[in-house]
């Protein structure tokens, strides 16, 4: 089964909260707060968020963090890239040398160009369509 981690769910949950509110800025502790999460998890979230341009902080009094740029800007590609690490249905999808059998491999290509639509797909989903309906959301069509 193909599934994101339990962070990853979090993380979008955070983002997808964050979205909904773009002219705000948030400490940890008032995020943890709305969405329902230990303090702990939701720093870690944004700290990792932040490291790859997701969110970015905000010094002095009223500081805190804000999304880096609009919600129709971040995709889920890159959440998940984020969050995850690199996009791979099969770990030969990214790097070479993981699996004994590679060199023999007769579906290794095929993987890969599969790997490359699944990235694809998720690149054209953005964050604002990840927002509850009424929320300015769009169900997200299917275009495979």
């Amino acid at each position: 089964m193909l599934r994101i981690s339990k962070l990853t769910d979090y993380g979008s949950v955070l983002l997808t909260y964050m979205a909904r509110h773009p002219d705000r800025t948030f400490s940890a502790a008032s995020l943890a707060q709305a969405v329902y999460l230990p303090p702990t998890t939701v720093s870690k979230l944004l700290k990792i968020l932040n490291k790859n341009g997701l969110v970015h902080s905000v010094r002095g009094k009223y500081g805190g963090y804000q999304l880096a740029r609009p919600a129709h800007e971040i995709t889920l590609t890159q959440i998940l890239t984020a969050l995850e690490g690199p996009i791979a249905l099969t770990e030969c999808s990214v790097k070479k040398d993981l699996c004994r059998i590679e060199g023999h491999c007769d579906i290794r290509d095929q993987w890969q160009s599969i790997n490359r639509v699944v990235i694809n797909s998720l690149a054209h989903i953005t964050l604002e369509e990840l927002l509850p309906h009424g929320a300015s959301a769009q169900p997200i069509p299917f275009t495979g």
